[in-house]
């Protein structure tokens, strides 16, 4: 058991030690982010906004310019993430944790399909992506994920699971195990997520204020 740890030490020293600064800070502040939003604390937003800020400029530096504008609308529904959950309630009072009705799932449904195909074709045909297709899917399914967690939606935690699954596959599959490893701990915590929003859903005062 020892021997284990010990190599996943070094695995996980290793793989920091490849990375420049800003990585390493966009990475830690990712986790945070993740860990404050799992707590329903507003203060995940600002670590969020600055940790996907840092890799925009990162990507962006790289010419990897689709990836740097998918950052830039991070930010932007960071900030209306971080206002939702503040001031997005009743009368201005800070969001409660809701589920997705119908009508919406619907909506967004419609939506992941129609942003997903013409991404897809972007992808394969102009962009030359390793894996065109689930490269657009994972896109537009975290996009989706990131609007639900700013309006505080419990199944936005299912689809960053999902999102995070794939990406496993694909940075398993490109070489890159120490971003697989990565999105295995989010998808741990995007887990952790959901059962924690649900179990404030089932407080009494909160079926009493959000009746």
């Amino acid at each position: 058991m020892l021997e284990i740890f010990a190599e996943a030490g070094s695995f996980v020293g290793s793989f920091v030690a490849a990375m420049g600064w800003p990585e390493r800070i966009s990475t830690l502040t990712g986790l945070i982010y993740i860990f404050l939003s799992v707590r329903q604390n507003p203060l995940c937003w600002p670590f969020g906004i600055l940790s996907v800020g840092i890799w925009m400029v990162v990507v962006f530096t790289g010419k990897l310019y689709s990836d740097a504008f998918l950052q830039l609308v991070y930010v932007v529904l960071g900030f209306y993430g971080w206002y939702q959950w503040l001031r997005g309630g009743e009368d201005h009072t800070p969001l409660l944790v809701r589920h997705v009705g119908r009508k919406l799932g619907v909506r967004l449904g419609l939506i992941g399909v129609a942003a997903t195909v013409p991404t897809w074709l972007i992808m394969s045909r102009v962009l030359d992506a390793a894996f065109p297709f689930w490269d657009a899917l994972t896109t537009v399914v975290s996009l989706i994920a990131q609007y639900l967690l700013a309006k505080k939606y419990l199944e936005n935690w299912v689809l960053w699971v999902i999102a995070d699954i794939i990406y496993i596959f694909i940075y398993y599959l490109k070489g890159w195990n120490g971003y697989a490893v990565l999105m295995a701990i989010y998808t741990t915590m995007a887990v952790v997520g959901y059962v924690q929003w649900r179990k404030t859903m089932q407080v009494p005062d909160f079926r009493e204020k959000s009746a």
